[in-house]
């Protein structure tokens, strides 16, 4: 851990209410393991949405009622809503991705299943460690490290039967997550290169209000597709998990993680949520098993551990 971070660790400590202390490292790995097992259902909570409402509205929805929380959340917590230029700079860093990557996200979603949809987020550590060292030149990595990444994003693609002749996809749906994943990517580096010292709770409501003013702008554009009955109990859950869980308790564990780790070391979790966001999808969206899942998933794991190697080795010399 950096000093930066170690010095952003202590003032987030030094805000929270009472409670036991716990180990940083457990907390972390606690944190890490949420955001992983949330975030996996999240594409099939947003196919779910979109096949009854609008995605406009859908977001609109969502983010409606995550405000909420995220207030409540600030205000248990004691925390003020810091309106400061580097705090608003950060908000609208982490908006980029609430707002813009989701957008794309549940344009791509009426089109492609919510595998395929895990499966091209799983991508981002690519263009993460891509941008990290030859755009932002922070890090480099070693011919291992990228043999594990690029396993790793063949392991994802083969977990889906990619490449199989039966294998319809449809190309607008897959670049409408492509460019999900850009900004979801850039959207992470740049809360990380503003540095504004936020607790996460405080980040996040922050982000999520921005968040839905852009949404609440959009609707104008889409009256006519507004929700004229409520709808089922699938979609109604749908849209609460994505509230509750993938756009508050999920995304304060992630701008933890982006203030105590490296982003492409966060970015591991797009590599371990395709693979139970594949079951899930197998499961209750009756989505196709492929015989290539089980080769997919040996090469992820090789890939997992190759990448992720590197990183533990330079953080126990350090």
């Amino acid at each position: 851990m950096t000093q930066f971070q170690q010095q952003n660790l202590n003032q987030i400590t030094q805000v929270q209410p009472t409670v036991a202390s716990a180990s940083p490292r457990l907390a972390t790995v606690g944190q890490f393991s949420a955001v992983v097992l949330i975030w996996s259902l999240t594409p099939l909570a947003a196919v779910w949405t979109v096949q009854e409402i609008h995605w406009a509205w859908g977001l609109f929805l969502r983010f409606s009622l995550s405000i909420p929380l995220a207030l409540l959340c600030l205000f248990y917590c004691r925390l003020p809503l810091l309106l400061n230029k580097n705090a608003l700079a950060s908000y609208a860093a982490g908006a980029l991705g609430l707002f813009g990557s989701m957008l794309f996200c549940y344009m791509g979603a009426t089109r492609i299943s919510s595998g395929m949809i895990s499966i091209i987020y799983g991508t981002a550590p690519l263009w993460s460690g891509l941008i990290a060292v030859f755009i932002l030149k922070r890090e480099h990595f070693l011919a291992r490290q990228w043999l594990g990444l690029s396993l790793a994003v063949l392991g994802l693609s083969l977990t889906l039967g990619i490449g199989s002749g039966h294998i319809q996809l449809d190309m607008l749906g897959v670049l409408y997550e492509i460019i999900a994943v850009l900004l979801y990517v850039m959207s992470m580096f740049v809360v990380a290169k503003i540095g504004a010292h936020i607790h996460p709770i405080t980040q996040t409501t922050g982000s999520t209000l921005l968040a839905w003013l852009g949404y609440l702008c959009l609707l104008p554009f889409f009256l006519s597709e507004m929700p004229q009955q409520l709808p089922s109990l699938q979609a109604s859950f749908a849209l609460l998990y994505s509230a509750v869980f993938s756009s508050v308790l999920a995304m304060i564990f992630y701008f933890r993680l982006i203030q105590q780790i490296k982003p492409t070391t966060v970015m591991l979790i797009t590599i371990l949520t395709p693979v139970l966001a594949t079951f899930w999808g197998v499961c209750f969206n009756h989505e196709p098993l492929h015989t290539h899942l089980l080769l997919g998933l040996l090469l992820l794991c090789a890939g997992l551990f190759l990448y992720a190697y590197r990183n533990t080795a330079q953080s126990n010399a350090k």
